[in-house]
């Protein structure tokens, strides 16, 4: 008796260490509050394994919560600790959703039926992320919750930011069965318009905070970007990606294609930073996904952390991707189209023109196998 009570506290013993630790969620009383008259709070969704916390506040993912090779939890995606400090960015803040053009529109106006439209300039010269309202400070309504899913509406007025037409958005979060968060939209507008969303959700497989980046490695299944100048607006040219810093065709260490030094302007009087040849200070850059068929959800990207064990995977049904690196701390990959893509008429993909009637659709899942 001895020796099975034995074996049955070592048995015991090895369960309990095999168990994942839960993860350490974020408090939903510090998202609670009232904007603009609606009620703002914190949804967690999970299938058991993977744990997502979104707020109807822009639409931002707050947490993703997964295991690392030794089964501990962390929150993977950039994140404040409450709803004040969100409220407090002033522009296109960390984790929100993007729309009603993600990206950039160059020279902040378009021309759509022959008539041309002018929007707010909030990045430079030009409109970044839909201008200076958009998703990013909207309160969504929230029209379902389940265990596993949130799903949210929101409506921009006609002229918000001098866009056109009366959009109305539908935001799915949903933690699927196969460990993936997918973000789905689907929008539809009582005028024509230009429409490209995205979700600016930033990644460190390490979790936060942790150092950088730079011991990630990346796959972009794409053969080529969009050309841009100083101000991060396309030129028009497609450029072929092979034997420089943004060919990610082959699974490549992040540290071999960007400097780890600071970016920013060096000191005065001190040297100006050198870029070694085939390498970047840092990526904010469109790439023109390969896809099996236009429109088709791909395995786009995909991205490791050989410290944590951790293997992200991006599926989307657009046509580009945009990298973003910042200051190294995490990432992006913010699916969507082409930035620019209602000034550039040659660019391939799907058009950015919804006319009433039509749905757009876009759907872009972040799965983490096990």
């Amino acid at each position: 008796m001895k020796k099975i009570g034995l074996l049955l506290a070592v048995f015991c013993s090895i369960l309990a260490s095999a168990q994942t630790k839960a993860p350490a969620l974020l408090d939903k009383s510090d998202f609670e509050t009232e904007i603009d008259g609606k009620k703002v709070s914190l949804y967690t969704i999970t299938n058991g394994r993977i744990t997502a916390q979104v707020t109807n506040y822009a639409g931002y993912i707050v947490g993703i919560y997964t295991p690392d090779r030794n089964g501990n939890y962390t929150n993977v995606v950039g994140h404040n600790d409450n709803i004040q400090q969100y409220q407090g960015f002033s522009r296109n803040p960390v984790g929100a959703s993007l729309g009603r053009y993600a990206n950039r529109i160059g020279n902040a106006s378009f021309t759509l039926d022959g008539k041309k439209y002018e929007l707010t300039k909030n990045n430079g010269a030009h409109t970044l992320h839909g201008g200076s309202k958009g998703f990013d400070h909207t309160v969504w309504d929230v029209e379902e919750v389940t265990d596993n899913s949130v799903v949210m509406s929101c409506v921009l007025e006609d002229g918000t930011d001098g866009f056109p037409g009366t959009m109305k958005t539908y935001l799915t979060f949903t933690v699927t069965d196969d460990d993936a968060v997918s973000i789905d939209y689907k929008a539809t507008t009582d005028k024509p318009t230009v429409c490209n969303l995205s979700h600016h959700v930033y990644f460190n497989l390490n979790g936060f905070p942790a150092e950088n980046v730079l011991d990630h490695v990346f796959c972009i299944y794409a053969d080529s970007i969009t050309e841009v100048d100083n101000s991060l607006i396309p030129t028009g040219k497609i450029l072929p990606v092979g034997g420089t810093a943004f060919d990610f065709r082959k699974p490549v260490l992040l540290s071999q294609r960007q400097v780890a030094t600071p970016a920013g302007r060096p000191a005065p009087g001190a040297p100006a930073q050198v870029i070694p040849e085939g390498m970047v200070r840092s990526y904010d850059q469109n790439f023109c996904l390969n896809h099996t068929k236009a429109g088709e959800l791909d395995l786009v990207a995909y991205v490791y952390s050989p410290a944590s064990g951790r293997l992200l995977e991006v599926f989307s049904n657009q046509p580009g991707l945009q990298f973003f690196t910042g200051n190294r701390v995490a990432f992006a990959m913010e699916s969507q189209l082409y930035p620019d893509t209602p000034n550039q008429p040659t660019f391939p993909g799907n058009s950015a023109i919804l006319r009433p009637g039509e749905t757009y659709h876009h759907t872009v899942i972040y799965r983490f196998p096990k």
